[in-house]
């Protein structure tokens, strides 16, 4: 685990994205506030165990691209890997539509940022920006305390506009790394799968046909996959799907050969349901459990079953996320 004490914070620009690392005796939190305050790792540093999905490149894909002069067109361009705040994921204000080719805005762009508190029991940075396209203004606070094994995430979005916004918002935290391998447990609170393109793709209106258990989800190829496991690795296969009736925040993952788990825990009101994506091939392992306010994948059946935030002009709205990661004895 190494001799540091209390908590530190250190600044640096890579690819010339600036990225702040906060750490404490047992995490090293690496955020790109250079590129949507994402969170880009973190590090359980009694094992030396990243907990986040990296993709092969990692920041060396921005090696050519200059954030302040052209930022992403969307969220997953350049993908690194990580944790992406995806707002808004789709929406609408007045004449402008947020279309799939620009979903997450926030995440395309570099932030500011400025330090809260530090001393040897906490750490606390504030993250700032003002979205291009929509009249979004974001306030985003990353905490570490002394001996907590917990990054705590508590957020602000104020609609600056004349007027309302409707819009949907996901945190895509794609799990991976070290952590990540065949003696994972996923556990899942209660919750029903929903067949989210598959329902777009027929548009029908019975949506309890598109639902299934979590166990047993059916595959195109006919198979079936349980989202409480994890395949070895190079099983090439991927699934997307989103959880409704989603009893309670908190979705643990749990390495039973490492004895290793992470907790994710979330605002509940403003995020009561989930997006599961799972990829495993050559180029990705991952499974990547998104909190979210929407369970669709197409804007009009967002709108059509309310599953989107609206808020008015100079509203402002708050949520928070934690996301622990500690030893398990069994």
């Amino acid at each position: 685990m190494g001799d540091h004490k209390g908590c530190s914070i250190r600044h640096t620009v890579e690819y010339g994205i600036d990225v702040v690392y906060l750490e404490n005796e047992l995490l090293k939190v690496t955020i790109l506030v250079g590129k949507g305050s994402e969170i880009f790792e973190i590090i359980y540093k009694k094992l030396d165990m990243d907990i986040l999905l990296k993709t092969k490149n990692g920041l060396s894909a921005y090696k050519e691209r200059n954030l302040h002069e052209q930022r992403l067109t969307w969220y997953s361009e350049l993908y690194t890997g990580g944790w992406q705040d995806v707002l808004p994921h789709r929406g609408i204000y007045e004449d402008i539509e947020v279309t799939p080719d620009m979903y997450g805005i926030a995440a395309t762009l570099p932030w500011d940022y400025e330090l809260l508190e530090l001393s040897s029991e906490i750490v606390r940075i504030k993250c700032v920006v003002k979205l291009p396209v929509v009249p979004l203004y974001i306030e985003k606070t990353f905490c570490l305390r002394s001996n907590d094994p917990t990054i705590y995430i508590d957020e602000t979005v104020e609609n600056t506009g004349a007027s309302e916004m409707k819009f949907t918002w996901t945190q895509h935290s794609a799990f991976g790394g070290q952590f990540l391998d065949e003696h994972v447990e996923i556990v899942l609170p209660d919750c029903v799968a929903f067949h989210a393109r598959k329902f777009a793709a027929e548009n029908q209106a019975d949506l309890a046909q598109f639902e299934e258990a979590v166990d047993a989800i059916s595959l195109v190829n006919g198979s079936k996959h349980n989202l409480l496991k994890v395949s070895p690795r190079f099983a090439n296969e991927e699934l997307f799907i989103t959880l409704k009736n989603v009893s309670q925040p908190e979705v643990t993952l749990i390495n039973r050969k490492k004895k290793v788990a992470v907790r994710l825990c979330w605002d509940m009101d403003s995020f009561p349901y989930l997006r599961y994506w799972y990829k495993n091939n050559d180029d990705l392992y991952t499974v990547a459990i998104e909190p979210s306010n929407d369970y669709f994948t197409n804007w009009e059946h967002s709108l059509a079953h309310g599953t989107y935030l609206t808020i008015q002009p100079r509203e402002k709205h708050t949520v928070w996320l934690a996301c622990k990661i500690y030893d398990v004895n069994e």
